[in-house]
Formats: structure tokens, C-alpha cells, sequence
């Protein structure tokens, strides 16, 4: 609605106050008799005096009424006023707000906080020779706890550690056989942590945006920075003497600070379907097979809650990215997408020259010292996915509901460091830069079925290049100088990567949907040389004569289990699972889930064993509580793996048998 302040027409503004005021009386009152009956209308006429009876004329003014009118007019209906234009335009135009500029809500908040509780039972399988090999030549996470690890002795030898468990019985007077079963108790690991998730949005209009990330206490084990620690306090030089948690600071007391902002994006989506996004933000894709966002199931999807929150891993990508909804509407929209990514850029200016080469120092702003050595990623996509609620929509008709998508990725980088070879300045980090010449594509296809209770998923992809592998063992002097005696470097290599891999899901629930039954079969291609340090984690290997990486990797935020891929390998490479599970939800807020995984190596070649093909089985159970009302969540998890043959490692003349490793967790926490 217009405002301002308008103008009254008058036709009358000479006239004196009296005349003004007696015109405008008669012209209300003509208006007013003129919407009655002529019945009505006839008897006041002749009940005022000088209204213009018989003799006196009519509304429309006589020799009766009042002066200046003019002759009598027929009975009708009033006459219009008359227009006047200026009176309807504000004295300064305001031009309406376009729609797509409203705020509807400005600000929005989502999120979690969690808090985490584990314990492990023997992580090194008892394979007791870990302690013995170096530390890159162990696989990820097999360690004993350090009272059960040898100490070092006279001449260097190893001998049993002062607190460890078998030596201070045996001090007591304990016999060896029930110190043994008395201390397999000791063999475990405990834990808790925690992590406080902030998402907040600021809308700036309804099609414009700003998203960020930021984490709280970032999975921040409890008790780990009191103030006796590193002996910070000077009233606490014990731990027994600390009073209080101070904040966590890098490189102080912590790997991380207390707050670590993660991400940050601007979202912008133009009226004629054209949607566009700028920033660091979460990559995904499909099932998160390669790209995993680490947030679980989107938002209002229903799914498992605990898949949401109780994750570690998430990628983030720099990144510029475009994409375009097209189709007859909302049911049937497909959206192409096309992006450009930053994966490296190499190092800055601040971290090769200093901080005064930092934002705000003798230079307005730091960049990449080096164009050549920027890792270069493009995308392109095309998918059909319906949102939570379209979804929901098209199920409740009964219809099948089919999703899909393809999407690829191609990255190129010239130059890079020296695999393995470090710098600290500008010149050091030129003698190490070698010929990477690499151009990697990666295909991805993913598929989707809904039909009432039943889901089929699957996403799979593949990695196909090549890239240059170059030693350099440089010796730099005191000075940062680099004699050139010592400048070595081996023939180049040029490493071929081809591998594969998928994911397939099935779901069918029976009884009103509360009994849910499900079966779910990866493969990841192997090669028949270790990974590096046995880390299927890493990419490269060793011992490989032919030059071809064909080991693929599960994105580690790929939840299968509890403890075969999650926390003994790392995640799934080299390897093929089948887990069939069954859940039940009752009370509307409970349920429980049984899960039987067994896996099996691709290439015997890559296992501890190196001969033998089966990792082992799993067996995870789970309790849980979730209201389906208020975001809050419980669960108690117990999950226990059965090593086989390939985990038995073979040494020199014989050979150790990996024992079973046992966790049970507990979880709690608020989404909101």
C-alpha cells in the first residue's frame, strides 16, 4: 500500500469559510439520501426545510437550497467524483519491493552436540610384534596400551614396563597363570569426547544466503587439557592437583583449538533457475561413496539419526559452483551442475616467507607462491534426487520413485613437491618441486529406488590416470644451502591408476514399517603390494613392479562398522563385505539393530598374512532411543570382530594369530 501524504482536491478554495463549509454539508448529505429508497429519500426532503420540495427543487440544489447550486436534477445515482491524478501519487515515489528481496527469516541455527564414550579391548590382536617393528611399518591402529608396551632396559634391551600389569602382580606374590587371566583385563583402551556442531544461515533475502560451519570442542577427548597439564599450573604440578579444564589451544594443549570454523559458502538462487554457490563447502555426492560430506542423511530424510551425528570424517571443498534445474515441475526436475574446485593451491606466502607476508602484514594478502604446483579440479553433473519432502510426497501415493544421478571429476596438477621430502624456505621448497605431470578422471554413477518400504541403492566409481613419482634426499646445510654433491634424484616414474569400486544397499520394511530387515555388499579392487605402512588409508604402496595403482578406498565418512574398516584398516580397500542386519522400532521412540558382517581380501598380497584371503567376521548389536518429537538421542553399541587368516601376520619363521578385538560404545546428544 502507497504512503505519503496526498492533496485534497477543492473546487471551492475562494469561496469564504462559511460557503465552504454549508457546499460541503449539502454535498455529504446529497450522497447520503441518494443511496436510500426513493421512499426514504422523498419523506426527508420534505421533513427539511430548504431541501427542495414540490416548489423547492431537488437534491441537486433550487431556489431552496443552498446558494450557488443549480437547477434540480433527476433522481439517479450519484455522480462520480471527479478523478484527480496527483491526489493518488505520494509526494515521493516508493517503488515496491520485489518478491524474491523479502526476508523471511533472517536468521536460522541447526547443529548437534554429542558426547562420546568407548572402550577397545586388545586394538593389536595380541599381535605382540608391533611393538618390536618400527612405526610406519604398523598397520593404523593396532597399539597396546603403554603399560603393556616393553620399556627400555640395560643395553638397550627391552624389558616389562614398571606399571605393567603382569610385573607388579608378580611383585605381590601372584602367581604367572592368574596374573595372565587377571590382566587380559588391562588390554583395552577408554575414551570419551565430545563435539559441540554449529550450522549457522544467514538469510539475506529469500534466494540469497551465507552458510557456515563450526565446530566446538572438536571431538576434544574430556579431561585432556586440566591445568596441571604440561605443568601449566603452577598450584597443580600434579595431575592429582588439577582443579579445572582450561581451553584447548594448538600446539599447547591440544592438536586443535577450542573453535575450528570448517566452512563457510554463499548461496545464490536466481529466479529463472540458475542456482550458485561460492565458498569452502561440503562435498558430497550419492551415497558419499568417494565424496562424503560427513553429515549423514539430509535433514528431515528419514534415517538413521546415529548416522548423522556419530561421524569423524567430512569433506570440504573450495569451490565455485553452478548449477540449473530444468523440467515440467517440481516432480520431475533434473539438475545439471558444473563446478570449479581448488584442491591445492601449495603453499602461501605466509607459510613459505613468514607472517609479516601474511593478511595484514607488509602485504595486503597472501597467495600461492607458485601457479604451476595448483591442483586443478572440474566436475560435471547430472541427477534427478527428490528432496525429504517430495519424496515422502510421491511414497504416500504408492508409486515407485526413482533417483539417479552421474557426476565426474577430472584433476590436473604440473608440478609438485617430492614425495616424502620436506622445506622450510622459499629456496628449499624449489629444490624439492618435480615434474608430477598428473590428470586423473573420476566417473561416478548413482542409482535410488523407493517403493513403499523398500529401498535400493547403490553408487559406483573408478579412478583412471596417471602421475609422475620422483625420490629427491636432499641434505640441507645450517644456512638453508644445498651442496650439490648431495643432490639426488632417482628416474622418474610415471604410475598408472586404475581402480573400481561400489556400494549396494537394500532395505524392505514388514510390519507397518517398524521391522526392517537389510543386506549390504561393497568391493574395493586391491594390488597385490602393501600399502604403505599397511594403511589402506594411503593410496600409494610399495614393493609394486609394475607401476599400476589399482588399491580403490571408501571414503572413510562411509560408515560399515564398528570395528573391522572404521577403526582396524581405516576404511574399506582391498576388500569385499556382506552384511546382512535386522532392526526393530517399538514404543515409537525404541529400537535395536543386529548387525553380521563378513569380509574377504581382493589380493591376499596386500594382508598381513599375504596368502590368506578372509579378514574375519563382525558381529555389532545396538540399542537406541530416539524421540521422535524432541532431537534427542541414546545408544549402546557392542561390537566384537573374529580376525581370520589374513590378519595372522607372517614373519620370519613363524607365524602370530590375531585374538578377537572387542568395543562397546555409548552415545549421547541433542540435534537441532
Amino acid at each position: 500500500m502507497l504512503r505519503g501524504r496526498h492533496r485534497i482536491p477543492c473546487s471551492c478554495a475562494t469561496k469564504p469559510l462559511s460557503g465552504l463549509f454549508s457546499s460541503l454539508r449539502w454535498r455529504t448529505l446529497s450522497v447520503v439520501l441518494a443511496s436510500m429508497t426513493p421512499s426514504v429519500a422523498s419523506a426527508a426532503s420534505t421533513a427539511a426545510p430548504g431541501m427542495g420540495g414540490p416548489g423547492g427543487g431537488g437534491l441537486g440544489g433550487g431556489a431552496g437550497g443552498p446558494p450557488g447550486q443549480g437547477p434540480e436534477k433527476k433522481e439517479g445515482p450519484a455522480e462520480e467524483a471527479p478523478e484527480d491524478k496527483e491526489a493518488l501519487q505520494p509526494i515521493e515515489p516508493v517503488p515496491a519491493q520485489p518478491r524474491w528481496w523479502r526476508r523471511v527469516q533472517l536468521f536460522d541455527l541447526h547443529g548437534y552436540m554429542r558426547m562420546r564414550a568407548d572402550y577397545f579391548h586388545r586394538l593389536d590382536m595380541d599381535l605382540r610384534s608391533n611393538a618390536e617393528v618400527e612405526e610406519g611399518d604398523s598397520p593404523l591402529k593396532f597399539f597396546a596400551p603403554p603399560v603393556e608396551s616393553p620399556e627400555p632396559g640395560e643395553d638397550d634391551n627391552l624389558r616389562p614396563n614398571d606399571a605393567n600389569c603382569a610385573r607388579r602382580l608378580a611383585e605381590n606374590g601372584v602367581s604367572a597363570s592368574r596374573a595372565a587371566t587377571r590382566c587380559q583385563r588391562r588390554k583395552g583402551v577408554t575414551s570419551a569426547n565430545m563435539r559441540l556442531r554449529l550450522e549457522p544461515t544467514l538469510h539475506i533475502t529469500d534466494s540469497i544466503s551465507v552458510h557456515t560451519q563450526i565446530d566446538v570442542f572438536d571431538n576434544v577427548v574430556l579431561g585432556s587439557t586440566p591445568d596441571s597439564f604440561a605443568t601449566d599450573n603452577p598450584w597443580a604440578p600434579l595431575n592429582l592437583f588439577s582443579r579445572s579444564q582450561i581451553p584447548a589451544a594448538r600446539d599447547r594443549n591440544s592438536s586443535t583449538d577450542s573453535v575450528v570454523a570448517k566452512r563457510a559458502w554463499g548461496h545464490i538462487r536466481f529466479g529463472w533457475g540458475l542456482d550458485l554457490q561460492f565458498g569452502r563447502m561440503p562435498w558430497s555426492w550419492g551415497m558419499g561413496l568417494v565424496a562424503n560430506h560427513g553429515n549423514g542423511y539430509p535433514r528431515g530424510e528419514q534415517g538413521d539419526i546415529i548416522r548423522s551425528l556419530d561421524s569423524d570424517y567430512g569433506d570440504s571443498v573450495d569451490s565455485v559452483r553452478m548449477a540449473f534445474d530444468f523440467g515440467k515441475d517440481r516432480r520431475s526436475t533434473h539438475r545439471v551442475a558444473i563446478s570449479w574446485d581448488w584442491a591445492s593451491s601449495g603453499p602461501t606466502t605466509a607459510q613459505l616467507l613468514g607472517d609479516e607476508y601474511a593478511s595484514g602484514g607488509t602485504i595486503g594478502q597472501e597467495f600461492s607462491v607458485e601457479k604451476y604446483d595448483n591442483l586443478y579440479q572440474w566436475s560435471v553433473s547430472l541427477e534427478r534426487r527428490d528432496n525429504p519432502d517430495m519424496l515422502k510426497r510421491k511414497m504416500s501415493v504408492g508409486l515407485p520413485v526413482l533417483n539417479y544421478g552421474f557426476s565426474g571429476w577430472i584433476r590436473y596438477q604440473d608440478v609438485d613437491a617430492a614425495e616424502g621430502a620436506t622445506f622450510g624456505t622459499l629456496q628449499e621448497y624449489g629444490a624439492i618441486l618435480v615434474q608430477r605431470r598428473a590428470i586423473v578422471a573420476t566417473p561416478d554413477i548413482w542409482f535410488r529406488l523407493n517403493w513403499r518400504t523398500l529401498r535400493i541403492e547403490l553408487e559406483a566409481a573408478g579412478n583412471f590416470g596417471v602421475f609422475n613419482l620422483r625420490d629427491i634426499d636432499i641434505d640441507f646445510d645450517d644456512e638453508g644451502a644445498i651442496p650439490a654433491a648431495e643432490l639426488t634424484r632417482d628416474d622418474l616414474d610415471q604410475q598408472t591408476l586404475v581402480n573400481f569400486g561400489y556400494a549396494l544397499e537394500f532395505k524392505y520394511g514388514l510390519f507397518q514399517d517398524r521391522f526392517h530387515i537389510g543386506f549390504d555388499q561393497g568391493f574395493a579392487m586391491g594390488d597385490t603390494a602393501q600399502q604403505i605402512g599397511a594403511n589402506p588409508l594411503s593410496p600409494l604402496n610399495i614393493n609394486n613392479n609394475d607401476n599400476t595403482l589399482s588399491n580403490f578406498r571408501f571414503n572413510p565418512a562411509f560408515t560399515v562398522d564398528m570395528l573391522l574398516f572404521r577403526e582396524m584398516l581405516g576404511t574399506v580397500s582391498n576388500a569385499a563385505y556382506f552384511k546382512p542386519w535386522a532392526a526393530f522400532h517399538f514404543f515409537d521412540h525404541f529400537s535395536a539393530r543386529v548387525d553380521a558382517e563378513y569380509a574377504i581380501a581382493m589380493r591376499p598380497q596386500s594382508t598381513l598374512n599375504r596368502e590368506k584371503y578372509s579378514y574375519g567376521v563382525e558381529i555389532d548389536v545396538a540399542a537406541r532411543y530416539h524421540d521422535a518429537r524432541e532431537p534427542v538421542f541414546f545408544q549402546l553399541q557392542y561390537g566384537v570382530l573374529f580376525p581370520l587368516g589374513a590378519f595372522d601376520r607372517r614373519l620370519t619363521g613363524i607365524i602370530e594369530n590375531a585374538r578377537a578385538v572387542q568395543t562397546f560404545q555409548g552415545q549421547i546428544g541433542v540435534q537441532f
